[in-house]
């Protein structure tokens, strides 16, 4: 997919974009973004940054998850980049977000940037999403893997990120001490609490954590101790699913596991 740059996008588009923004000075196109979006980009104003992205409109996926983003921003916007805008001209829609000022969370062994991103996930796993929320239960994604009975055992009305690659998890300086900022809501799903966990897994996995180290961690959480054993193996078996053509990725969530295999 062509990853478009500032100058790339229609005129009119941009103009839309200054009128919420003011003069864009620079544009620092992000191309190492792990989604497919078409347009991802710092944009330099003269009151500050903005981070911007956006598709075509007739890109349904991404329409998709622009409507799931502009959806939750009232609720998650103590623990996100805010909402500054929303854009639609020359046949593309863009998202406008204040500009996160900070790094990616190391989520490493021994980090400390892993007490700062519990005690993000505690505060989001207490937000009570407005009865009626639009979003996707969790199991659809899994339609085609899944039982109609081990789908009912990924039910739930948490508000989940569905999406904690290390890069949407952002840690900056509030004061004397550090937030997490979670970004890129566009995957947000409605499920149980303990689904949140589940998905950072394989992350910890990646960022050195030994399988037994991981599921410590997520130990430390009620909603995780408190998980059936045939939920997580819900879990385990659409996550699998997706990556059906990785036999490594398929051993590391069966580990997930653990001694719940024989509980």
């Amino acid at each position: 997919m062509h990853q478009h740059t500032w100058t790339e996008l229609p005129e009119g588009l941009r103009s839309a974009v200054e009128s919420v923004t003011g003069p864009v000075l620079e544009a620092e196109a992000i191309t190492t973004w792990h989604g497919s979006t078409p347009f991802v980009a710092t944009l330099t104003t003269g009151t500050g940054k903005v981070f911007v992205k956006g598709a075509p409109t007739e890109d349904n996926e991404a329409a998709e998850q622009r409507r799931r983003e502009t959806l939750v921003a009232p609720i998650v916007n103590r623990f996100a980049a805010p909402l500054i805008g929303h854009v639609e001209a020359d046949g593309w829609t863009l998202l406008l977000f204040g500009f996160v000022k900070g790094g990616n969370a190391d989520l490493s062994p021994g980090s400390v940037d892993l007490g700062y991103l519990a005690a993000t996930l505690r505060d989001v796993q207490q937000v009570r999403p407005p009865h009626g929320l639009a979003l996707p239960p969790l199991a659809d994604q899994w339609t085609k893997h899944l039982t109609g009975d081990q789908r009912s055992l990924l039910t739930g009305n948490h508000l989940l990120h569905n999406d904690l690659v290390p890069s949407n998890v952002m840690v900056r300086q509030a004061g004397y001490t550090k937030q997490v900022v979670l970004v890129d809501w566009g995957r947000a799903v409605l499920g149980p609490a303990w689904a949140e966990l589940a998905g950072l897994y394989m992350w910890l996995l990646f960022s050195g954590h030994t399988p037994e180290a991981a599921r410590a961690w997520l130990n430390q959480f009620p909603a995780w101790r408190m998980a059936s054993r045939a939920g997580i193996r819900a879990y385990v078996a659409g996550a699998t699913a997706e990556c059906a053509d990785s036999p490594e990725h398929a051993k590391r969530w069966a580990s997930l596991l653990g001694n719940r295999q024989t509980e």
